[in-house]
């Protein structure tokens, strides 16, 4: 077989980088098991409505509210309306016309001008550029190995979260208010809740820790969503979900043949763990560094170099440098303080904490927003801040 690109990994990631290629008419195929999509996708509605979804966004929405609760030392109502995705729907409306294979990928090798995939059923895919989509980026040759000396060092860590989606007649106890979706609820740190009512008639409820190294393992977060809701409803769920988000690794190597995009080139963002918002944004932009490459004759690495390029701009290299910043500094706060710093955080305007939580903001609005968070905290915390890690936080007041 012969296709121009080929994507492994069938999820939101690969799906929608695969969506925007065949919209640009790139001979694409995707290699992946034919695994449902059983996470919860969420986002903010205005980061992905201009997405190429293949559908109106309304019709591939599992629950959509206008105001987003966020509970730290106050309460906060954030007048931003916020989606959760219908897995199936989405899934069918990207992969719609899309050439797939139920596979997995044994190796690639690579030629001067071409890849070759070796797949586990025995078959052989010739293309031009491969993407890894699998969430791991185990294709991709290699990662930068951190350094030594770096005290900041956080490779293995992870965000983790332990969730039931149980009928809404047995959540009483959450509460969760109609029209509401409570994205943080940090009454009882150092863990936060998060969850919300939909229009079925189930209920998503969920004890979550932020990055953590080495990550919060599921039990502990299990008994404490128990105790938070006073009974145990695992039984009686529809649905149970085990959340790991590996975080903080060093982005992986733009050298490399295999292009990485979504969480394996490293889209999750870095403090709050979302990624799919992130692919979905970056499809257009890298689907049409492919077709421009193809068209231009590139082959090899020539083709990768292009494209890595679209993966991650220069400026949202700076942009991932001050969210490693954020995520180092919300390492060193003790538990009592983070509901103090999402107080300050929250309490920015609203476009100035909106775009911190895009991977692909401008550095400027990120680092904008770190000094509103540190005007905006207590004395203690801010104490805190300035001794964070390397002095890091004192390098950004100071510049």
């Amino acid at each position: 077989m012969r296709h121009d690109v080929v994507v492994v990994g069938g999820g939101p990631a690969g799906a929608a980088l695969a969506r925007s290629l065949r919209t640009r008419g790139v001979d694409v195929l995707v290699v992946s098991p034919s695994t449902p999509w059983l996470a919860t996708y969420g986002a903010w509605e205005d980061d992905v409505v201009e997405c190429e979804t293949g559908a109106p966004l309304a019709s591939l929405q599992r629950g959509r509210w206008n105001v987003v609760r966020v509970v730290a030392e106050r309460e906060h109502l954030l007048q931003r309306p916020y989606m959760v995705f219908d897995n199936q729907r989405t899934r069918s409306a990207l992969f719609e016309g899309v050439a797939t294979i139920d596979d997995s990928v044994i190796d690639v090798q690579h030629d001067l001008d071409t890849s070759t995939v070796r797949l586990h059923g025995g078959a052989k895919v010739v293309a031009r550029l491969v993407v890894d989509a699998t969430g791991s980026g185990v294709l991709l040759a290699h990662r930068p190995e951190p350094s030594a000396r770096r005290s900041d060092d956080r490779a293995g860590g992870a965000q983790t979260a332990y969730g039931l989606v149980v009928d809404s007649a047995l959540a009483s106890s959450t509460g969760i208010r109609p029209g509401e979706f409570t994205l943080m609820d940090w009454s009882r740190p150092p863990t936060f809740f998060y969850g919300a009512s939909f229009p079925d008639g189930s209920t998503l409820i969920e004890e979550t820790s932020l990055y953590a190294r080495p990550p919060v393992p599921i039990e502990p977060l299990r008994e404490r969503l128990v105790r938070r809701m006073e009974v145990d409803l695992t039984s009686s769920a529809r649905a149970v979900e085990h959340v790991r988000i590996p975080m903080g690794a060093p982005l992986p190597a733009r050298t490399t043949r295999v292009v990485g995009f979504g969480a394996s080139a490293g889209y999750v963002h870095p403090v709050t763990g979302y990624s799919v918002a992130a692919s979905l944004r970056a499809a257009p932009r890298v689907a049409e560094a492919i077709r421009v490459a193809l068209v231009r004759r590139r082959s090899g690495g020539d083709v990768s170099g292009a494209v890595w390029d679209a993966v991650w701009p220069q400026a949202q290299i700076r942009t991932r440098a001050w969210y490693d910043m954020g995520l180092a500094v919300l390492q060193s706060l003790p538990a009592e303080s983070l509901p103090d710093f999402f107080d300050a955080f929250f309490s920015l305007p609203t476009s100035r904490w909106a775009a911190y939580l895009r991977v692909d903001a401008d550095p400027r609005d990120v680092r904008a927003t770190m000094l509103g968070v540190f005007g905006r905290v207590s004395a203690a915390t801010r104490l805190r801040l300035m001794s964070s890690p390397g002095a890091m936080w004192r390098a950004l007041v100071a510049r």
